[in-house]
């Protein structure tokens, strides 16, 4: 097999900010979201539990492709309207007034968060169940099926589906073909974790090995589950447990192998850029 059947869909949004999780002031981006944000864009889409637990429980395949026009800086305000916050704060709950001045409710704290502008994310799935396909197709334009508006990151960071086709993604290794890879930032998942045939397999982890990029670990899906919880109620906490994946962070011309020929990767013939499908396999990353 020399190609697969997938989904493409562009979206364009003024900013985003997908944040680094370890950074605090500033608040850091990724260049591009996480597997865990476009896994939630497209179960938005679809708009029924039944078809996003259907979309869930298969392995699939996932690429990112991002792009952005240049980076600011947003001074903002956190603010906490928790009773316990403003009587930790405050004292009394009757009580603002901090150093003299008349404060918000729980109080709050200035932040600097770095925002991406003018982004333009291309999504990639290839999934087994054909009508996984016929609901998103169906429902990208039908925005009254949806669970919420489409937002890259932050809930005001609003997204617009700008394209939406099935698209043959080829396996070659023509420089043509693989000549719009500075175009983008992707995920460049290891080897244990990518979607690929096993006549490209040993291309692809050389290359992994070759490529330059910052390796992070990057949230894909969640199960939830119950933590025990000090506060005053003693009721447990259900919180999203993410499960990780390892990937480079790329955006870099694509480097011959050691026998100086470029690698057979998946690509795009038509925005002419290799595209490094992720595996999404709920049966692996459920045992991590």
């Amino acid at each position: 097999m020399k190609e697969i059947r997938a989904l493409r869909i562009t979206f364009t949004a003024p900013s985003a900010h997908f944040r680094i999780i370890h950074s605090r002031d500033p608040r850091r981006t990724f260049p591009l979201p996480p597997y865990s944000t476009v896994i939630g864009i497209l179960a938005n889409i679809m708009g029924c539990r039944e078809k996003i637990e259907d979309m869930l429980q298969h392995p699939f395949a996932l690429g990112i492709l991002c792009s952005y026009g240049y980076i600011t800086r947003e001074y903002t305000w956190l603010r906490n309207l928790s009773s316990k916050s403003h009587k930790t704060r405050y004292a009394r709950a009757d009580r603002r007034e901090w150093e003299g001045m008349i404060d918000h409710p729980g109080g709050q704290s200035p932040v600097v968060v770095e925002v991406l502008n003018d982004v333009a994310l291309t999504v990639y799935l290839h999934h087994p169940q054909a009508d996984i396909f016929d609901t998103l197709l169906t429902n990208i334009n039908k925005s009254e099926n949806w669970l919420s508006h489409i937002h890259l990151g932050r809930s005001e960071d609003w997204a617009i589906p700008q394209e939406t086709k099935m698209v043959d993604l080829k396996v070659s290794n023509r420089p043509y073909d693989l000549s719009g890879s500075e175009d983008y930032f992707q995920w460049m998942p290891d080897p244990k974790y990518c979607f690929s045939q096993e006549s490209i397999i040993d291309d692809y982890t050389q290359l992994y090995m070759k490529m330059q990029g910052s390796v992070c670990l990057v949230t894909s899906i969640y199960s939830l589950r119950e933590i025990s919880n000090h506060n005053d109620t003693g009721k447990a906490t259900v919180i999203r447990n993410f499960s990780h994946i390892p990937a480079r962070i790329v955006n870099s011309p694509v480097p011959f192998l050691e026998d100086l020929s470029l690698p057979q990767l998946f690509c795009d013939p038509e925005l002419h850029v290799p595209v490094y499908l992720t595996l999404i396999d709920p049966d692996i990353l459920g045992k991590e």
